[in-house]
Parts: C-alpha cells; sequence; structure tokens
C-alpha cells in the first residue's frame, strides 16, 4: 500500500511538471501591471525586414481592446502603462 501510494505521489508530480513544462514551452504566463495586477499575456513573434526574429507580449484577450496586434509589437512595455487596456 505504501509503494502504492508513493507511485501515485510520483506520477502525479512528473505529470505536474510536464504540464508546466508544455506552458513554458508556449509562452503563457504573466506580466505585473500598474498597481499589481496580474495580467495573462501570450508570446507572439515575428521576423522584422532583415530576417531577425523578435518575440513581444500580448494580452491573452487582446482582442477586447482598442489596440491591433502590431501596437503590441511596437510598444515594448504595455503592462506598465496606466491605459493600455484602453
Amino acid at each position: 500500500m505504501r509503494t502504492l501510494l508513493k507511485s501515485a505521489v510520483i506520477a502525479l508530480s512528473l505529470a505536474g511538471a510536464s504540464i508546466g513544462a508544455a506552458n513554458a514551452a508556449t509562452g503563457f504566463g504573466f506580466a505585473i501591471g500598474p498597481d499589481g495586477a496580474r495580467v495573462t499575456v501570450n508570446e507572439g513573434y515575428y521576423y522584422d525586414r532583415y530576417h531577425h526574429r523578435h518575440h513581444y507580449r500580448y494580452p491573452s484577450d487582446w482582442r477586447r481592446y482598442n489596440h491591433s496586434m502590431g501596437w503590441y509589437r511596437d510598444h515594448d512595455n504595455w503592462w506598465r502603462s496606466h491605459d493600455w487596456y484602453r
């Protein structure tokens, strides 16, 4: 019984670690916004005219706000601004 319980705990911890690694690979996370608010973000990338790859973060519900996806690329620290959601 003790061996079964130990193996169940190990299996659950490995499953949790693999889920955490999958989230890190897809770029999900959060940023600390104004007044300590947590903003859920996704990570995207684009290539410039010199074929250099650039990463940027945007809110996961970006369609709710009045900014296009390009706006988040051009404003590096958008989550620190008090009016990013307008």
